[in-house]
């Protein structure tokens, strides 16, 4: 047995077994209980240090980020911003920046703190006519656009370097720069030959999610066609030029169709329900990235909105409160409808005007007309806990309060006149419980598992599944006040700071 590299683990190494054995603790260990170890490096260090087998290229990525990450280091005050609330960051980074003696040595001598090799030249992507032109501030825009070479970039002369060089017919646009270097100055942009052989260089064109649509499939085409000369060069497949980029990528069988998002779509009609199957297509919108969403609104829209066409409304208020729904149920995912190619929504039939659907329910709240006379009731106790709550919402400073008393003592008393003061004065008020039958007695009460995205398992570095453009998060940084009633019978995980920020 020799010793073998694992694959991203450790090795196993051989260790033979020699005869030798100790007693350690009441156990019995050999040779093969030994760590790797030099020798030398305990003697000189006089401390534990264990060697590994370092034969991989992640090793060095591994290592890479110690070696250059620096020394801990942390600055921590507290101070008044100026009048409007600037900080001054680059004060705060000079105080906490610490040169020790070996940094100080190695920039004197003018070392590299990194290097590549071989270097990288990054290609631009863009669509037909919508490259980036750069400016000095105060230019008129015109004379920009009609300056000499204005309208060329490193894939518009890739294309006529192709019709230039027959030879360059095989190579692909990210190869380019291994066998050309590009040339720009002010009147000439051009891909030139190189003169000398040896030299390497590779490209990398820039990245592109497919959520861009058509910019993300002109870069799926060009890392796999050559030659082109073109746009419309790239958009030909067997002789028929497609009408966009993300035909003739599918065409080419670079990707796939959205056949099974449209399968998927067409099954869950079988069984599902209107409502369930606009949660399905917004899921399929946000995490599935469909090529064709138009085509599929278009051939489920009727499936989708079933529950609303037994009202017998017209097909035009059917379809807006489809896709209200549909929007409502994306910026609780964090996603905008208009970014999306879907209809647009009918403002006159849309009651919430556009607000998230979190902050608009929470808004439409009624207050309770006995609740507004709550207020007037409260005993001494109650009396000063509501005042000093009030105060904190009044002057929107903040602040956390802790309301303790045995049971009947008025606490969800006090809970109602708050939340009717904070409602009646048109401000949101979050009300949640811990457990679901207290979460029915306060008004548009939820629980703080629903209301807080916290998750049924518990455990220790749990946090809550909503991000910070989701609904949720901008219902909570609206809300003027938030009530956790029976707090004290959660667990601790779901208060640590991570849980809910």
């Amino acid at each position: 047995m020799a010793t073998l590299q694992g694959k991203d683990s450790y090795p196993v190494y051989r260790r033979r077994e020699d005869g030798h054995k100790q007693k350690v603790r009441g156990h019995e260990l050999d040779n093969r209980w030994v760590v790797p170890y030099n020798p030398f490096l305990l003697r000189y260090f006089n401390c534990h240090i264990n060697v590994e087998v370092c034969s991989s290229i992640k090793a060095a990525k591994y290592l890479y980020k110690y070696l250059y990450k620096g020394h801990n280091c942390a600055s921590v005050s507290v101070n008044e911003a100026d009048g409007q609330g600037n900080v001054d960051e680059i004060k705060m980074y000079r105080e906490a920046r610490w040169v020790t003696p070996p940094e100080a040595l190695w920039r004197i001598y003018g070392f590299d703190l990194s290097k590549n090799s071989p270097p990288v030249m990054q290609l631009q992507l863009h669509l037909p006519a919508m490259h980036m032109v750069t400016y000095e501030e105060g230019q008129d825009i015109q004379e920009i656009l009609d300056r000499e070479g204005a309208e060329k970039s490193m894939l518009t002369e890739y294309f006529e370097a192709n019709k230039k060089y027959p030879e360059t017919r095989s190579i692909l646009y990210r190869d380019f720069p291994e066998f050309f270097t590009w040339q720009k100055c002010k009147k000439a942009k051009f891909w030139q030959k190189r003169k000398r052989e040896g030299v390497k260089q590779i490209g990398r064109i820039i990245s592109a999610h497919p959520a861009e649509g058509e910019r993300y499939f002109l870069r799926v085409l060009l890392n796999h066609v050559a030659g082109a000369t073109s746009y419309e060069d790239l958009r030909t497949v067997d002789g028929e030029i497609m009408p966009s980029f993300r035909e003739a990528a599918e065409r080419r069988g670079l990707i796939e169709a959205d056949t099974t998002l449209d399968d998927c779509l067409t099954e869950a009609e079988t069984f599902q329900m209107p409502s369930a199957l606009r949660r399905l297509f917004a899921t399929i919108l946000v995490y599935c990235e469909a090529s064709d969403v138009q085509g599929l609104w278009n051939k489920h829209r009727e499936a989708m909105s079933e529950d609303y066409c037994r009202t017998r409304l017209s097909m035009q208020v059917v379809q807006n409160m489809v896709l209200t729904d549909i929007r409502n149920m994306l910026q609780s995912m964090g996603k905008d409808i208009k970014s999306y190619p879907l209809p647009e929504i009918d403002e006159k039939h849309d009651s919430s005007h556009g607000v998230d659907k979190e902050i608009y329910e929470e808004s439409i709240i009624e207050v309770d007309p006995d609740h507004e006379t709550l207020a007037t009731s409260l005993n001494a106790e109650q009396r000063s806990a509501y005042n000093e709550i009030l105060a904190a919402v009044d002057s929107g400073e903040g602040g956390v309060f802790f309301v303790d008393g045995p049971g009947g003592t008025g606490k969800t008393f006090l809970y109602k006149a708050l939340l009717a003061t904070v409602r009646g004065l048109g401000n949101i008020a979050v009300a949640t419980t811990t457990s679901g039958v207290a979460a029915s007695i306060m008004p548009g009460g939820r629980t703080a598992h629903s209301r807080f995205k916290i998750p049924l398992t518990i455990y220790d570095g749990l946090s809550c599944s909503f991000t910070k453009q989701s609904g949720t998060a901008k219902l909570l940084k609206e809300a003027s006040l938030i009530i956790w009633d029976e707090a004290t019978m959660t667990r601790r995980q779901r208060w640590r700071h991570r849980t809910i920020v």
